[in-house]
This record gives structure tokens, sequence and C-alpha cells, in this order.
């Protein structure tokens, strides 16, 4: 069938948006009519050059939710009509890590920058015949896609879509983070240098867990005025040696217990770990260009203040465990996903999206499909 998708084509330029061919499913695949995804930076990483992709041409995105289709004829507990989240690793359920129902450490998460399915070929070819490849095994930024069985979650019909493809990726990545990785406890401290997708929710997470002090820091001051509507209460529009003073301002000249870095580590990753008490934990939960190889922290200086640099995919837990909980805790009303979105864009405004996003305009962007 003909399926119309956003095409990465070339570092640095914008994505095409064109008709390409797509393959029915193979045995453990799933055809998934797309509903809606997010507009998450990893893949604006990606069309900058800055998180190296195996192939082009390749259907980016990753962050989606949608309806089933059609089912390969060795699929199990998944059924045309079901509604579906997406997972940009897969579970193999066959590798150590998935053994121990660590899914986030899937063994053929290695793989997602490559372009075949998981079973090493293809589905999707463009005018010229072409193989295509699909991000995370994904390749979300289209109106349809297959995708095995191993990337798919069923969820209840009730969850709108365009807030379960949040669901997909930011909101496990940031509470998870502050919840699984962190595991930071009730009246502790928190930094969180970075409020976009994941860094707005490492705010929701952190409160969830009951910080006493929730510190945002953010060089677009209007994410300040956002991230205290999830949680934080105090905001930092500053970097550098300046955010350190003013942590230590707000913190007694002892840091907070727990930083996490949610944009550009390269730059903030120093800051907050020196924003940070000593034996307190520094989290990354965002991508460096790969590139970059070297983290500037003196060696002595880890050693003597005892701080934990750890990173954090998946918010440090199973998203075949933790979606069900945050789909859970959103019913509740304990979690915002509404409010995430700031703006929702048609296919073909793809590039205006992630404009907006360079722009710090929003904090989550959603790609919405009609029908």
């Amino acid at each position: 069938m003909e399926s119309l998708a956003a095409v990465f084509r070339q570092v640095g330029a914008p994505v095409s948006v064109e008709r390409i061919t797509l393959d029915p499913p193979g045995p453990t695949e799933v055809l998934v009519r797309i509903a809606a995804v997010g507009l998450c930076r990893t893949d604006y990483h990606v069309m900058r050059g800055e998180r190296r992709v195996a192939m082009q041409p390749m259907v980016l995105g990753h962050e989606a939710a949608g309806v089933v289709e059609a089912t390969g004829s060795a699929v199990g507990g998944i059924k045309r009509g079901d509604h579906v989240i997406l997972t940009f690793i897969p579970a193999c359920g066959k590798c150590h890590w998935c053994g121990l129902g660590l899914h986030h450490l899937c063994a053929e998460g290695a793989r997602i920058t490559q372009g075949p399915q998981l079973d090493g070929s293809y589905r999707r070819r463009d005018y010229s015949g072409a193989d295509v490849g699909a991000f995370c095994m994904i390749g979300a930024f289209a109106d349809r896609t297959v995708v095995d069985q191993a990337s798919v979650i069923v969820i209840d019909k009730d969850i709108p879509f365009d807030l379960a493809s949040l669901v997909a990726c930011g909101v496990p990545a940031g509470v998870g983070a502050a919840r699984q990785r962190a595991r930071v406890q009730r009246g502790e401290s928190v930094l969180v240098v970075g409020c976009g997708g994941d860094g707005m929710n490492v705010v929701q997470g952190a409160r969830l867990c009951g910080a006493a002090k929730i510190i945002a820091a953010d060089i677009v001051p209007a994410k300040l005025d956002w991230a205290r509507e999830f949680g934080a209460t105090h905001g930092i529009c500053a970097q550098g040696p300046e955010l350190i003073r003013a942590v230590h301002e707000l913190t007694d000249g002892i840091g907070v217990n727990h930083s996490f870095v949610c944009i550009d580590p390269a730059s903030t990753l120093l800051p907050a770990f020196r924003a940070t008490a000593k034996g307190g934990n520094v989290v990354v939960t965002a991508l460096t260009p790969d590139t970059v190889t070297e983290i500037g922290i003196p060696p002595l200086e880890l050693f003597v203040t005892q701080k934990a640099i750890m990173g954090a995919v998946y918010g440090f837990s199973s998203p075949r465990l933790q979606i069900p909980e945050l789909l859970a805790l959103y019913r509740k009303g304990s979690l915002k996903l509404r409010e995430l979105i700031t703006r929702s864009y048609r296919l073909d405004e793809i590039n205006r999206g992630y404009a907006d996003l360079d722009a710090g305009r929003n904090i989550r962007g959603v790609i919405v499909f009609d029908g």
C-alpha cells in the first residue's frame, strides 16, 4: 500500500513529505495506522547530524500511538482494532536483559539507528524503489507503519491518542528518571536543567516523589512559568557559573540532592554536577551529539565529592511496566498530559513544528492525523 511519510534524506535539510510504498506486515509484525506522534528532540538531532543513523532515506518519528489494522500470522496478544503505543526500544523477549524484565536495556536497542526492521529486512520503498529505513524500527512520521510486536503495547481505548503518544517516550523518560533512576525521596531537593519534553516530566516525577524543592532552570523564561504549573517551586533563568551560584543560594550553599541534565549535556553537565550536593546524583536524560566523546569533570572532584553520574533511557524502567502505570496516574489526575501539548500540527507542518521546538516555543508539539 501507499503511505504518506516524512522522509529524512539529508543532514541539515528539512524532511520531505512524500508517498512511499509500505509492504504488509511479516509474521511477527503489526500494521498500525498512526493517529498521533510527538515531535521529540531526538529526531531533530538526526536531522541536524548530531545523532548519526546508518542509512538515508529513513522515516523518522518514534513517539507514537495509533490503531492496529492488521497483524502477522505469529503475532500474539494484539488484534485488529487495538489501540497501541509504540516503544522506541523493542522488547525482544530473548536477550539477557529482557529475561530480567529490563526491557529498556534490550540488546536489540543497539540497532535502532540502523534502519531495518527487527528481522533485518525492510518494509518501505521510495519512488525509485530504494529501501527506506525506519528510525527506532518504528518510522512513525507516517500515516501508517509496520512494526514488530516487540515494539507494541496495547492500551485502553479511553486514552486520547495525542496524550497516549507522549507516554511512548517523553513522559516515561522524565518521570522515570526521577522515580526509577534517581529514586528521589520525599523532602529532597531537585534541579532540572532544560525544561522541554523530558525536563518538564522530570519536574512531574519529582513532584510525585514528594520533593520539597524543585528548581527548574532554562534560558527561555516562559518555560520556567510552565514548569511551575507542573510542580517546580523555583525557577532560574541562568546557565554556567550563574546557575551554580543561584542553586547554592537556594540550598544554603549545599546544593541539590539530585540534578537532571535534560538539554545539551556537553555544556550543562558540569554546572549541574557542581550544583549538586556531596553524595548526590546527576542524571543525564538528554542526548549528546555523538561527536562529543568526553565530559569535563575532573576525576579528583568526582572522587572527593562522591557524587554519582548516571544515564537514564526510558526513565531506567521497562516501558511495558511503566507505561500502564503512567496511564493509571493520568486517570487519577496525578499526572498532567494534556498540559504538555503546546501545539498540534499536520504532517506537512513537521518542519515548522521542529522550528518551534528549536526556538523554545513548545513543551511538546504533536502531529495529529485525521481519521
